[in-house]
């Protein structure tokens, strides 16, 4: 059995828009504003309502850059609340998953009919941790946590996403998992394959 440390990130609720859909919400041509640069893109300065059959969520955040298609990523706890069945998958998985309003603040709307996910928790690897852990991309390996108050916890189905542009690994997990896990939104994890 192998093991890594490496951080644990919470991601919070929120869309990855596509060029289409801003221009939808925004007008054409429009251009999302950068807020703060995160890995792999950005979050933007805009932000929107998700409007379910149940319920609103105001102010989610956007992450760009654009993307081929819109992609909704909620907490379970969020989904319920809006009220739409949005399966476990991992990101750009969207086939056969429920769609939902999403408005901006003018007032205009986009309505996808599908993009709705609750995200498959993951790690991120770089070559050399992946290298060293001995795993591919897409295994499935395990996830333990410390929370440092004697209630460690461990996770199943973890997906590796090796990225070869990373300098850093980390696990991303939903909001509902980390207020499981972590203590102020951010720890350390220990991953184990093998």
């Amino acid at each position: 059995m192998k093991t890594l440390e490496v951080s644990v990130e919470v991601s919070a609720r929120h869309v990855h828009l596509s060029q289409e859909d801003i221009e939808r919400l925004f007008g054409k041509g429009y251009e999302l504003k950068v807020k703060k640069d995160i890995a792999g893109g950005f979050v933007a300065e805009e932000r929107v309502t998700l409007a379910g059959p149940k319920s609103t969520m105001e102010r989610v955040a956007i992450l760009g850059p654009a993307r081929k298609e819109t992609q909704i990523e909620l907490a379970a706890t969020d989904a319920r609340k809006l009220g739409v069945d949005a399966p476990v998958r991992l990101s750009g998985h969207l086939e056969e998953t429920p769609g939902i309003r999403i408005i901006a603040e003018n007032g205009n709307e986009a309505n996808p009919d599908h993009g709705c996910i609750v995200a498959q928790r993951h790690v991120h690897l770089t070559l050399d941790d992946a290298k060293a852990l001995g795993v591919e991309q897409n295994q499935i390996i395990e996830l333990k946590i410390d929370t440092g108050m004697n209630r460690a916890l461990n996770f199943g189905d973890v997906v590796v996403r090796i990225e070869a542009d990373d300098d850093t690994s980390v696990v991303h997990l939903d909001t509902d998992e980390g207020n499981a896990a972590c203590t102020g939104g951010w720890c350390k994890g220990i991953c184990i394959a093998g």
